[in-house]
């Protein structure tokens, strides 16, 4: 049997303010600057003066720390160049790297640059250029804990003000003496989250009602009225890094048999997928499954007049140091299979736009994030799903 080669000696180059960075240093940091992990793993960045000293202080996982000063002096006169300081970090380590590894989402122009300073340099082959980013560690899913708590309280916020407004004749509601519109709700518990410490939104949080809350991603405008369901998915950065995902689905006043129908129905869905997460699992196999109980309850998938109605997006994502967590495709019709550590969102929904189901029209979505364990699935939301209608 032939002798296997050795592996190549790689190296690893960031150039980012992103949670890649924040991986590999263990800090955020203000502008995009320089990392670089050598092949027998010390990790280098070089960073503005503007932020040396709070690097010192704040990157855990950096071995050296360098200001763009401490490479001039080593450079010879040579222009300061991402290129040019690697080359000065690669002098600096005994082992030269046969390869350098970029991530899929590094700058062009920057890969560029490197090429032509004739660097061995190469894009990584998956999403994650950190593997062990998709299985989070005890203290990472503390942080991630933290954000779901932080989120579910901003939820709070939410329902505390659906239940306060009052029911105008043509059922719009009303808060504060003033139309309740889907950009008041949003600012309240933006302000709340801010209040606490969060530092990024995404755009968020959706609050879509009616015909609206037939389309996932439509962030809601407009006064949100009693006897439509509103579908609330809020998804803020914590302080900490880690983000949360949360969704629930309400409505004010008392509901339709056939809006009844369709939330348990979802509440059901989301309940077979929880029984079905662990290790080993497809998580092709869960979406499926998902997708197969909402036909058999009699909730088809289609398109109507263009617009696509049921089921038509995935079960979950992971969720960590990004809100959708590059790597494996948790619970889609990609197949994964589910290790011990990964955390993943899980949010099965129904839509149908006026016209295609005679009983009622609106969206139902219900998400709570997981981590999978060595025996199945540890929930780390703790708000409910039954208190939905709201008086």
């Amino acid at each position: 049997m032939p002798r296997q080669a050795p592996p190549l000696p790689t190296a690893l180059v960031l150039y980012e303010n992103g949670p890649d960075w924040r991986y590999a240093t263990g800090t955020p940091i203000a502008d995009p600057a320089l990392c670089y992990i050598s092949p027998k793993g010390k990790t280098h960045i070089v960073v503005s003066e503007l932020e040396i000293e709070l690097m010192r202080h704040e990157a855990t996982r950096a071995d050296r720390i360098h200001s763009f000063a401490d490479i001039r002096k080593k450079m010879n006169g040579t222009t300061l160049s991402v290129a040019a300081m690697v080359e000065v970090l690669m002098g600096l380590e005994k082992t030269p790297p046969a390869r350098i590894v970029v991530p899929r989402h590094f700058p062009a122009g920057l890969m560029e640059k490197l090429r032509e300073a004739k660097l061995p340099v190469m894009v990584a082959e998956t999403e994650l250029v950190f593997p062990a980013r998709a299985l989070k560690t005890e203290a990472e899913i503390k942080h991630l804990r933290a954000a779901q708590a932080l989120n579910e309280h901003a939820m709070e916020c939410a329902f505390a003000i659906l239940r306060a407004a009052d029911i105008r004749r043509d059922k719009t509601l009303v808060w504060n003496g003033a139309p309740l519109t889907s950009e008041i709700l949003r600012a309240e518990m933006n302000m709340f989250l801010v209040r606490h410490g969060a530092t990024e939104f995404h755009g968020g949080p959706i609050i879509a009602g009616g015909s609206q809350a037939t389309m996932p991603h439509h962030r809601g405008s407009g006064p949100l009225k009693a006897g439509e369901l509103i579908i609330i998915d809020t998804f803020p950065r914590h302080p900490n890094g880690y983000w949360g995902d949360l969704t629930r689905t309400v409505i004010k006043g008392q509901p339709s048999a056939w809006q009844k129908e369709i939330y348990y129905t979802v509440l059901e869905a989301q309940k077979l997928a929880l029984s079905l997460i662990k290790p080993g699992v497809n998580g092709a196999d869960v979406h499926e499954a998902v997708a197969t109980f909402f036909t058999r309850a009699g909730f088809p998938t289609g398109t109507h007049q263009g617009q696509p109605y049921g089921y038509f997006h995935g079960t979950g994502h992971g969720v960590g140091l990004d809100l959708h967590d590059p790597g494996p495709r948790t619970l889609s019709s990609v197949p994964c299979t589910l290790q011990a550590g990964m955390v993943t969102s899980v949010e099965p929904g129904l839509y149908y736009p006026q016209g295609v189901q005679k009983a009622g029209f609106g969206g139902v979505r219900i998400e709570d994030v997981v981590t999978v364990t060595t025996s199945g699935v540890k929930n780390l939301t703790k708000r409910g799903k039954t208190q939905w209608i709201l008086d």
